[in-house]
């Protein structure tokens, strides 16, 4: 059964196109993320699995995530505490 092409929201393409432009894969994001890559597949189209809308402080946990990812990559250094 092949699914439905669902229409990502503005977050959801910016999200993508971050991905994009670090030359990440779904699979690498969730990797150093600790996302399913189920769970990113559902930002990039800016919807859960449910059809409901993730929550403000879910994009912004997102955004951390993938700042931090970004960070680490332009300087090679890790957070540490």
């Amino acid at each position: 059964m092949s699914r439905a092409r669902v229409k990502s929201t503005s977050k959801g393409t910016a999200a993508r196109a971050w991905r994009d432009k670090c030359g990440l894969t779904a699979q690498d994001l969730a990797d150093f993320t600790g996302y399913s890559l189920e769970a990113i597949y559902q930002f990039e189209r800016g919807k859960r699995s449910d059809g409901t809308e993730h929550s403000e402080w879910a994009w912004q946990r997102y955004q951390l995530c993938c700042a931090a990812i970004e960070q680490q990559m332009k300087t090679g250094k890790v957070f540490a505490w």
